[in-house]
């Protein structure tokens, strides 16, 4: 992520890192001027990097890679991060981070990927030794 946050800045014609009191946003408004106030904007912009990730590998003849791609939402990637960060930070910190108003919604995940071990279990078969 900081290796891509270089690159952006210098394609943007700032120093690799923020300086001092520096106030640029990281992500800048389209119309307008100062950061993104809105997750529309933000939603959108993720929405078009899977858009064109996809169009992408269909062009280089990654079919079945697009194919899974095609399905990648904002809201699947938002599902994804929380349930890998509930594997490794408490989750209290996890709600807090995520904006969930109940610890509940936060175990939703943790549920979640008991179930997908669980059934990952079932699938594994036993060897005669």
């Amino acid at each position: 992520m900081l290796r891509a946050l270089k690159h952006y800045r210098k394609y943007l014609g700032l120093s690799t890192y923020p300086t001092l009191n520096e106030q640029t946003p990281l992500v800048a408004k389209l119309k307008g001027k100062g950061p993104v106030t809105s997750t529309r904007q933000i939603r959108r912009l993720v929405q078009d990097c899977f858009d064109a990730a996809y169009e992408k590998m269909k062009a280089d003849g990654l079919e079945e890679d697009a194919a899974d791609l095609r399905s990648a939402t904002v809201h699947w990637l938002r599902h994804t991060g929380i349930s890998e960060d509930v594997k490794f930070r408490q989750r209290e910190h996890v709600r807090d981070d995520a904006g969930h108003a109940s610890i509940a919604t936060t175990d939703r995940y943790i549920d979640s990927d008991l179930r997908e071990r669980h059934a990952s279990g079932r699938e594994k078969r036993l060897r005669d030794i």
